[in-house]
């Protein structure tokens, strides 16, 4: 969902038909090559000793800018795919993609490579010095990271070795027991498996890096006139549970066979966690960030520090929080802070990079995404759950509706945080505090703020969901009015 350039490589591998040129190995990976794949996070973070450390200081030394920034990030993917209740694909993608941005002057320009040697990561420099002589000045360029100003990021390790370690066989096992789970169901998803890295080092005294791993599990089972959805995540593999995903589809898409029509309309609603996330990550991009703030796109820029949701409402980013997954310290080599962006209710501080933060007359809060286009981004949000069980939400709504998740969400207005978008895999009518009979989705057009304005109850089942773009944790909510626009026919 983020348009950006090095921030889809912050927790994840560039998407493939990035025009940079980066090294975009996919293949079909033969099980012979793949039974004895253990990969370390030593290797992973490869920048860390050994060579293209030494090739990296050397092109740093004699380097002829006023200042000379990389960043090597790199990733180790492997893919497994399921439909029609069989395995249907295993790949493996592993990329390096290194930034070198210098500084001439009041001028900078940035160029890339895709290795790290120091013949390519010179090449690199020379493009990046020669762009810089030609490009216009920049009067609000901050400068590069200085670690006495910003601080010196400690490496958050947030990395499992059996994540990184885990082959094709190891995901296909898993694969097994999700299909054993939902019987003769029809089942579709997929297993991933990541191990990331981080190098920054520059000439004002950078030098850090980290590494993570991602776990994730997505399971759709279709009855032939019903669906379910289940989905599990961690940086750990014995915290993703296949099963339970697997069991959760299976048992909402049984309860889903031949829905009924509710009319649109405003309802009360129960959101479970996934629809709640999905929320959070759109709230994220169009207002969390200090530029959109600035410019005058964020909810942030009229209603800073007024009342933005209920007072038992409180997100964070925090990627210290033992759910988040990725690194500690953002593109420019600062650390990470945890920021209340809205803290009990009130619209508190959106996060910052050096740009915006200079803009603001304050420090960065390490949330740069290396995109001066798209500004800082909170990757690890984090809403404070409650202590109601999803049955107890339930129980507590006489009339309204249960949604498992949201589907083809877009933004309608920015400042408004107005979103439009589908219920998907699992809607279901609430009477009298029970579950009900399943109906035809929806399409919503509702403000994120509003629904959190709207709070009646916040679940205790507050869970991390990461696709690609770092993690949210979020709870499900009882929510008081939520406008359901229209309805569809299945």
């Amino acid at each position: 969902m983020v348009p950006v350039g090095n921030a889809e490589l912050w927790q994840g591998p560039a998407r493939p038909g990035d025009a940079r040129g980066t090294r975009d190995v996919t293949r079909t990976v033969p099980r012979s090559l793949c039974r004895d794949r253990r990969v370390t996070e030593g290797q992973v973070t490869e920048g860390l000793e050994g060579e293209a450390r030494r090739a990296i200081r050397s092109v740093l030394e004699n380097a002829p800018a006023d200042g000379v920034e990389i960043v090597s990030v790199s990733s180790d993917t492997g893919l497994t795919r399921f439909a029609n209740s069989q395995i249907i694909q295993n790949t493996v993608r592993q990329e390096v993609r290194v930034y070198v941005r210098v500084v001439v002057g009041d001028r900078w320009a940035t160029a890339t490579t895709n290795q790290l040697d120091e013949s390519h990561l010179r090449a690199a420099l020379d493009g990046a010095i020669a762009a810089a002589k030609v490009s216009p000045p920049d009067p609000e360029f901050p400068g590069l990271a200085v670690p006495d100003d910003v601080g010196r990021p400690r490496p958050l390790r947030r990395f499992d070795q059996a994540v990184a370690a885990c082959d094709p066989e190891g995901r296909a096992s898993r694969v097994r027991e999700m299909l054993k789970a939902v019987g003769h169901h029809n089942c579709a998803g997929y297993i991933e498996t990541l191990a990331g890295a981080m190098t920054i080092v520059s000439t004002t005294g950078v030098d850090c890096s980290d590494a993570y791993t991602r776990g994730a599990i997505q399971c759709l089972v279709d009855t032939g006139n019903g669906t379910g959805w289940g989905e599990s995540y961690s940086h750990a593999l014995d915290e993703i549970d296949g099963v339970k995903a697997a069991r959760a589809a299976a048992a909402k898409a049984e309860a889903s066979n031949d829905p009924g029509d509710a009319d649109p309309g405003i309802y009360e609603v129960v959101l479970e966690a996934s629809a709640v996330a999905t929320m959070l990550e759109y709230l994220s991009w169009v207002g969390f960030g200090a530029k959109s703030m600035i410019e005058g796109e964020s909810f942030f820029t009229e209603r800073k520090g007024r009342r933005v949701a209920i007072p038992a409402v409180t997100v964070l980013d925090d990627a210290t929080d033992s759910r988040s997954i990725g690194v500690g310290f953002d593109l420019e080599g600062v650390p990470k802070q945890t920021v209340a962006v809205i803290d009990g209710g009130w619209a508190s501080q959106p996060v910052t990079d050096l740009r915006t933060a200079r803009q603001l007359g304050t420090t960065s809060t390490g949330h740069s995404t290396g995109s001066v286009e798209f500004g800082p981004y909170a990757a690890n949000v984090v809403m404070s759950g409650g202590d109601h069980s999803l049955e107890d939400l339930v129980a507590a709504v006489p009339d309204g509706i249960l949604v498992t998740r949201f589907h083809y969400v877009n933004v309608l207005d920015r400042p408004e945080t107005l979103l439009t978008g589908m219920t998907r895999d699992g809607t279901f009518r609430i009477r009298n505090g029970e579950v009900a009979e399943a109906v035809n989705n929806f399409r919503f057009v509702q403000s994120a703020l509003g629904a959190l304005s709207a709070v009646r109850g916040i679940g205790d089942d507050a869970r991390a969901f990461s696709e690609a773009y770092g993690s949210f944790v979020a709870p499900s909510l009882h929510i008081g009015e939520f406008h359901f626009a229209s309805r569809t026919s299945h």
